[in-house]
């Protein structure tokens, strides 16, 4: 049975997994990889430790192939209790300028994750907003959510709502929440929640 992997190994494999985006050669190697993520190469050894790598693709040499490396990283980040090329079901909550501008869905693509609803507390601007997917009122959290599937959510919101807006998540039975406000808010233990900040994120892959 494969090991389960731990948060902080995901967690360096998203950064991992947006950098190699910007790399611009066709191969790179352990050391590069723990140069631009500001690690040990001991700790990249660890990390990759929990990827399947094809038996032809072992870094030693020329280093690893970017296409297939992202691809192994990729699959390795999706839950081990799913099978890769399965999509996970997010929605994004808050449809002001942060939130709108996640609402295209080629911002997720090759992530596992996949947009299927859009949520704000202003009748006005569900109507108003263009989306490749259905916008609803916040009021509907609970039964969309529900009646879609949807199993992570993206708080955009405005900092007075994210405590009530996560607890609908909650009732919806959401099992994580990227924070993107500033707003600290309570949830259970069941349920992950992951504060991120955009300007912080940017720098990241800059």
């Amino acid at each position: 049975m494969q090991k389960k992997i731990p948060v902080s190994t995901k967690k360096r494999m998203v950064l991992l997994l947006s950098l190699l985006e910007k790399w611009k050669r066709n191969h790179i190697t352990s050391k590069e990889i723990a140069v631009l993520l500001g690690v040990k190469d001991s700790l990249v050894r660890y990390d990759f430790a929990f990827l399947k790598f094809p038996s032809d693709h072992r870094g030693f040499k020329n280093g690893y192939e970017i296409s297939v490396l992202k691809e192994d990283v990729r699959a390795a980040i999706l839950s081990e209790e799913e099978s890769f090329g399965t999509e996970k079901r997010i929605c994004i909550v808050g449809l002001g300028r942060l939130g709108a501008a996640l609402l295209d869905n080629s911002f997720f693509e090759g992530s596992g994750f996949k947009v299927c609803a859009g949520f704000d507390s202003s009748l006005n601007r569900v109507e108003l907003i263009r989306s490749t997917f259905e916008l609803f009122p916040a009021s509907r959290i609970e039964n969309v959510c529900a009646a879609k599937k949807i199993e992570y959510a993206v708080l955009c919101c405005e900092e007075n709502e994210v405590q009530k807006m996560a607890d609908r998540l909650v009732k919806a039975g959401i099992k994580g929440i990227v924070n993107y406000t500033k707003a600290v808010f309570v949830v259970p233990d069941c349920v992950k929640v992951q504060n991120i900040s955009p300007a912080v994120a940017l720098a990241l892959v800059d």
